[in-house]
């Protein structure tokens, strides 16, 4: 019944029953037996052992007469502390649940998993299907009564084992990131380099990305016109996707690495089992070095992109809204009108009075929610309501005009200011003219705003408007290109008129 392969005996691994049939001497169908392997990494003397391992399970299972040999099952660099990653041993288990498989061998418990509950329960799945595993190493059979029993035991020491190798591997990258290892700089999938033999190497096609990148963020874009701009170009992101999202912009955005610095430890593993990470919000120790490695973006235009992402941030704050990008071509104003009243922004409405139906306003949106505010010494007094009825006569309309009831004095609120469509892109219009009118004064004064300035964005948006203003003359129409260039907001003032701020702090009154 033993037959030999390589000159040695062969012995099951399993204790077979009679395979004979007791009352017409038939042998019994074979035993289905797969092996399951697995190497916790891709380094060479891994992939050597588990491509060891295969070749013996494939010898040792076609070699035996009383087994049907059905495949191995391999699963090379991953993790054994979680099964969702585990693409071999999932196929195992699904053919185990269709009765492709009796029996399931194995080089040792840790090999099959070092999670215990993992272990477990998929033992136990595999016993009610009345599939036996038998671990080699620690020679249990998970069919014998006492099996379960050692395999509790073995999986422990096998999760603990774990533990203590991950806390060692953690250990010893925290000290590369003390020492300031360039070599353990994670990057991943990371546009704009690639990792040559443990060094960050500048990939000048997806820097030229980067570089567009940061540029029409501080040309006034957002997140999603730039990801809208890639896209439309044809540009992959650094999953090679066809399509950007703004989540992929805002990362290379506030990416240090992009500077060539590098802030370690950002987020951590809260679970060596699961592998859920988590930012790292003063949990553990950060490190960071600079110069780590060759720059994509100069310091100083990093440094005024963090600065106008905070800007914006204060500008939401400040006048009171969730997102500071609400403007496009179709409403380049949108969010930009603000009341120097109460700082809340101001809303293009549509008039719902008789006769007025096409007309349009722009008006504070504090009479929302009735959050208007006084301003001190000054009355208003509301217009009349306008004439409306269905009666045609004459007489009757002349009868309700003469006996209505006026509106009284009152005192005034930020919201009874009222601004014709239009009229903000005029003042803009008008304030650029002026600009350029006097380009020589302008410029003489954003020369020293961008000399002086302690502010590196002040400087840099200085130095942007002598650009602009050197290169674009007067205008007819609005720009909604130039303003996103140029323009911080336009106020209303409480007498009404309109006070537009450029960039750069310069503010012309219309």
């Amino acid at each position: 019944m033993k037959q030999k392969a390589n000159g040695r005996k062969v012995i099951p691994l399993y204790p077979l029953p009679d395979t004979r049939s007791a009352n017409h001497g038939d042998e019994a169908p074979k035993k289905k037996v797969a092996a399951y392997c697995r190497v916790s990494s891709e380094s060479e003397e891994q992939l050597h052992s588990v491509k060891a391992q295969i070749d013996y399970y494939q010898e040792y299972i076609s070699s035996n007469e009383d087994y049907e040999y059905v495949g191995i099952y391999a699963d090379e660099g991953i993790s054994g502390t979680g099964t969702l990653r585990r693409e071999a041993f999932n196929r195992l288990m699904a053919d185990c649940r269709a009765r492709l498989v009796d029996i399931v061998i194995t080089k040792s418990v840790s090999r099959f998993g070092r999670n215990t509950v993992d272990t477990l329960k998929n033992v136990r799945e595999l016993k009610a299907l009345g599939v036996d595993v038998f671990f080699e190493k620690e020679n249990i059979h998970t069919m014998n009564s006492e099996g379960e029993v050692l395999l509790t035991l073995i999986s422990a020491v096998a999760q603990n084992e774990s533990l203590s190798l991950s806390e060692n591997v953690k250990w010893g990258i925290r000290r590369k990131y003390e020492n300031g290892s360039v070599k353990s700089v994670p990057c991943g999938k990371f546009l704009g380099y690639d990792k040559i033999d443990g060094e960050l190497i500048i990939n000048e096609e997806q820097a030229a990305v980067v570089r567009r990148i940061y540029y029409e963020f501080l040309a006034g874009n957002s997140f999603s016109q730039i990801a809208a701009h890639l896209t439309e170009d044809g540009i992959l992101s650094e999953q090679g996707n066809a399509v950007w999202n703004l989540s992929s912009v805002r990362q290379i955005l506030t990416n240090e690495k992009f500077k060539g610095d590098t802030l370690f430890q950002k987020t951590y593993n809260t679970d060596h089992l699961t592998k859920k990470r988590a930012d790292n919000k003063g949990e553990l120790p950060q490190y960071y070095i600079e110069d780590s490695h060759p720059a994509i973006i100069d310091k100083d235009t990093w440094e005024c992109v963090r600065l106008e992402l905070e800007r914006q941030e204060q500008y939401c704050r400040a006048h009171r809204i969730s997102k500071y990008h609400n403007h496009n071509k179709e409403n380049p104003l949108s969010a930009r009108i603000t009341c120097s009243v109460c700082g809340s922004t101001y809303m293009l409405l549509k008039s719902k009075k008789a006769g007025e139906e096409d007309q349009r306003y722009w008006r504070c949106s504090s009479f929302r929610g009735k959050r208007e505010t006084e301003i001190a010494g000054r009355t208003f007094t509301p217009p009349p309501r306008a004439l409306w009825s269905k009666d045609t006569d004459s007489r009757a309309a002349h009868y309700r005009a003469k006996h209505r009831k006026l509106p009284a004095e009152r005192q005034m609120f930020c919201t009874d200011i009222q601004i014709p469509a239009g009229a903000p892109e005029k003042a803009f219009v008008k304030a650029w003219n002026l600009l350029v009118s006097h380009r020589l004064r302008y410029a003489s004064s954003f020369s020293r705003i961008a000399t002086t300035s302690p502010n590196l964005l002040v400087r840099y948006r200085a130095n942007e408007m002598l650009r602009v203003l050197s290169e674009v003359s007067r205008i007819e129409t609005f720009d909604y290109e130039l303003s996103l260039k140029i323009l911080d907001h336009i106020e209303v003032t409480p007498d009404g008129k309109l006070a537009v701020t450029f960039l750069a702090g310069t503010k012309i009154t219309c």
